[in-house]
This record gives C-alpha cells, structure tokens and sequence, in this order.
C-alpha cells in the first residue's frame, strides 16, 4: 500500500511526540470497595467501572461509581460459576468474563461468559450463555508449577477474542485466537513475545493493545503493542513496549485489571495484599497514555473522507461518504479541546491558537479516523 506524504509525516510527529511522553498524570483514583479486594478483571461500562473477583468468590460482578469508588450494586450470574475468573472484555452487546484462570494446568472447563449488555443494565440478576475453548498445543494436564496455560488477560478484536497467557514457565506471554461466538472452540496460538513477566490484564483501543502485568521481582509494568505494526494475527511480530512502574507504585503491587475510559485515559486496578512483610489496599488507578492517539496507516486512511483546508486560518470543511457520530479535536497533550455536532459539515477553529491539533472522527459504525490539522 503506498502511503502519501502527509500520513508519514503525521505518523512521524505521532511517533516522536509519544515515544518521549509514554505513561503520565499516573496517580490514585479511589480504594476499592473491600468485597471486591481481588479486582482481577475491569471494564469502563455506561460511565460506571465493573469489577469482580477470581476464584473464590460468587458469580458476582461488581459495579462501582466511576468517581466516588462507592459500591452501586452487586450482579449476580445465575447460571454460572466462579471457577477461576480473570478478566472482562466487551463488545456492541455484550460482556465477556474470561473464566480462564488455571494455576496449576489441569483445567479441562475452560470458558468464557457472555451477558447482553441489555439485560445488565435493567436488573441485578442476570444469566449468562457459555463460550467454551482450549488450547491446541495443551497436551497435559497432570499439574505444574511451571506450565503455560495459564491465562489472566482477554481482549474482543476484530470479531475474535485474544487471550494473552500467563507463562509460569518461561515468563513469556503467548497469544491465542478464537471466534466469539457460541460453541466449543479451540484456541489457535498466533503469536508469542518474552516478556520477562507474567501477564495479568488486557486492553486494547484504536488497534493498540495495552497488557499489564508483574515481573518476577514483584515490579508492576505496562506493555504497548502498537497500532503500527506487521499485519497479520502474530501482533508480537513488530515487537513491543514495556515501561516499569516503579516510582509510579513501587516493589510488591499486583496490578489485575486495565480498562480503557477515554480517549488515551486508562484505569488499572491492584488487588489487596496481605503478606509478613508487606500490606496494601485494593486501589484504583488512572494514568494517560498517549500513544492510543496513534491508529495504523492503514485503519487511518480507509475511509472516503475529504478534510479541507488544511492549514486552516479558521474553517474546515468535512465530506464523507459514511455517516458520522461525533467530531473532536484534541491538542497535542491529548486533551479534548471541542466537540462539534455530527450534523456540521464546516467547523470553526478561528479562537483556537495557532499550532496543531488532532481531529477526531468516530462515524455510526464506531470506528475511528483521527487527522492532524494546522491552525495558521
């Protein structure tokens, strides 16, 4: 695909402007309620976070205010059971709970939840339908301390799950393919990175996946798949990101849960812990992360969409093809600066300071094209 000029030089003010910033604005957003002290799945659902715990506890999903961290009401699963429940992912209409948690590898039950969104947000007690899967390299089942299928991160993309392992082994992550719908699948590995850690949480936004996860000197940290990578399922092929966060929580924190809430803005959870020598709460976190700004080449020049002038003393004018939802634009720091209504097919950035800007487009389908702008 020949790329034009203008996509490379966006690309490359992107890169060079994300690369230096990373993670910021990383602090404390709220303790978790103490019934969910495990917090080892999270989702950023209607303006609320939803959380659970792994084995143990209930069926139960947790919902809290998004501000405050008070516990609005608990849901409770009818029809199923908390083996081992390890993340939380979505998509249009539904949530998926990834019972997916097997510490010793002799789990032959694994599966995944899915409840209609719908059914959620009317009524506290809900049933779920059973998406069954296992993996096509396990061959034993006998229990080890050091097997690597075990698996604490789930992500919806592109009509399939990929769910990230845990490897108690090798302390890499492996990367395993299949289709959401009902049925028992089989789980087709597609891709693998050393991480040199265990793998606890997933998420992904404009095509960037963003894993969180624990080394083995109990060092939390953040890993950024890029947008911008190889094409194909092996996501790991154009390697990785991974930034520590040290002075940003410290040794001992087990970070479980990732969610993403905003444009570029991600909460991250951390379990409770209780040891000889160490006692910590289960907290939220929030932080930004500027790269999820950046969509691939590829996805940023699909659609059939005119933006001119450009540079611009004021009005722009936007012509597509598809319908379109919400127009923003974001400076450089990744701050929402306006929002224009859908039906404006000119808008006016004549107060706006000179520099440049990010234009966010987020048509009906819900996908995304973002374009850098100059104001002169």
């Amino acid at each position: 695909m020949k790329i034009k000029t203008p996509y490379l030089f966006l690309l490359i003010f992107l890169n060079s402007f994300l690369i230096q910033s990373q993670i910021t604005e990383f602090k404390e957003k709220f303790e978790i309620p103490a019934v969910a002290k495990e917090t080892s799945g999270l989702l950023f659902l209607n303006g609320k976070i939803i959380t659970h715990n792994d084995s143990g506890d209930n069926a139960y999903l947790y919902e809290l205010d998004s501000l405050t961290g008070v516990l609005n009401r608990r849901i409770t699963i009818t029809n199923a059971t908390n083996v081992d429940w390890e993340d939380l992912a979505d998509d249009e209409t539904y949530i998926y709970i990834s019972d997916s948690g097997n510490n010793k590898g002799t789990r032959t039950d694994l599966k995944i939840y899915r409840v209609l969104k719908s059914d959620l947000k009317k009524s506290n007690t809900v049933s779920a339908e059973t998406i069954s899967f296992s993996y096509e390299d396990q061959t034993s089942f006998d229990g080890s301390d050091t097997h690597n299928f075990d698996a604490e991160a789930l992500v919806v993309y592109e009509n399939n799950f990929l769910i990230f392992t845990k490897n108690r082994g090798d302390l890499k992550t492996n990367v395993y393919k299949f289709p959401i719908t009902l049925g028992n699948h089989t789980a087709v590995k597609v891709s693998s990175a050393n991480i040199v850690g265990l793998i606890t949480g997933a998420t992904v936004q404009n095509s960037n996946f963003l894993l969180c996860g624990i080394n083995a000197n109990a060092i939390p940290f953040l890993v950024h798949i890029s947008a911008n990578r190889s094409p194909g399922d092996d996501i790991f092929k154009s390697g990785f990101s991974k930034y520590t966060l040290t002075n940003e929580l410290g040794v001992g924190n087990q970070v479980e849960g990732i969610t993403s809430f905003d444009y570029g803005r991600f909460y991250i959870s951390r379990e409770a812990v209780n040891e000889d020598i160490i006692s910590l709460k289960q907290k939220l976190f929030e932080f930004r992360d500027y790269r999820s700004l950046l969509l691939s080449i590829e996805k940023n020049t699909l659609e059939n969409l005119n933006i001119y002038p450009n540079p611009t003393s004021g009005n722009i004018t936007i012509r597509s093809e598809k319908e379109i939802q919400t127009i923003s634009i974001y400076n450089t720091l990744g701050k929402k600066i306006k929002e224009f209504n859908a039906n404006q097919k000119e808008i006016n950035i004549s107060n706006f300071s000179k520099g440049i800007y990010l234009l966010k487009i987020k048509f009906d389908d819900k996908k995304n094209v973002i374009r850098k702008i100059i104001k002169h």
